[in-house]
């Protein structure tokens, strides 16, 4: 059965629609309200930060697509079908689709050479490797919570300071001006106001 009523996929600003396939991915078929996909989702986040926690690498596997993979269907995989699976439509946001693969490789080729070679400064490293998983946006839905969760672990393995995202802000202004970071960040190729944005205190 197509879900398609109530107000559970109504757009918000900065979220990825779904389409209808994708909609029909949800394992929770009493789910109606965005209230109700909201905890249930967080319930296996959090399932999926205790599975997170267990996981240490003595090389650059976490930079892998494997890992990536593994981590969002930890983190979505018992709310919907596609979890960890990169998506095969096109967003308002994101590379091609087609390209997912291979923008996700030179993710990690890139992030493994500015970690050798020092490229930027550390605060600069973690705000461009939260970006970069968000504007190739890999997966149907979730890219947000799982690229700011990604970073938080980038930043645990590799001894960085991580970040706190302006959390003394109100919810709706954080919000908005995490996007416009994001978003200044995309056309500019500039990075002071994420990383601000980030490290309020840098």
């Amino acid at each position: 059965m197509r879900i398609t009523k109530g107000i559970l996929f109504q757009d918000r600003d900065g979220q990825t629609q779904l389409s209808i396939k994708e909609k029909e991915g949800l394992k929770l078929k009493h789910i109606t309200l965005m209230s109700e996909l909201d905890e249930v989702e967080q319930r296996n986040i959090n399932e999926g930060l205790m599975w997170l926690a267990k996981q240490k690498f003595t090389n650059s596997d976490y930079l892998e697509d494997t890992f990536l993979k593994q981590f969002h269907k930890k983190l979505f995989g018992d709310v919907w079908k596609w979890a960890g699976e990169f998506r095969h439509t096109e967003k308002n946001i994101g590379v091609p689709y087609y390209q997912i693969p291979v923008a996700i490789s030179q993710f990690g080729d890139d992030v493994r050479y500015w970690l050798e070679n020092k490229t930027y400064s550390e605060n600069e490293i973690t705000a461009r490797v939260h970006h970069r998983l968000v504007f190739i946006h890999p997966f149907p839905n979730g890219n947000g919570r799982f690229s700011r969760l990604y970073t938080h672990f980038f930043c645990k393995q590799n001894n960085l300071k991580e970040p706190n995202w302006s959390l003394s802000l109100e919810c709706s202004e954080r919000r908005k001006l995490y996007i416009d970071c994001l978003r200044k960040a995309d056309t500019t190729k500039r990075f002071s106001d994420l990383i601000k944005f980030m490290n309020p205190q840098t």
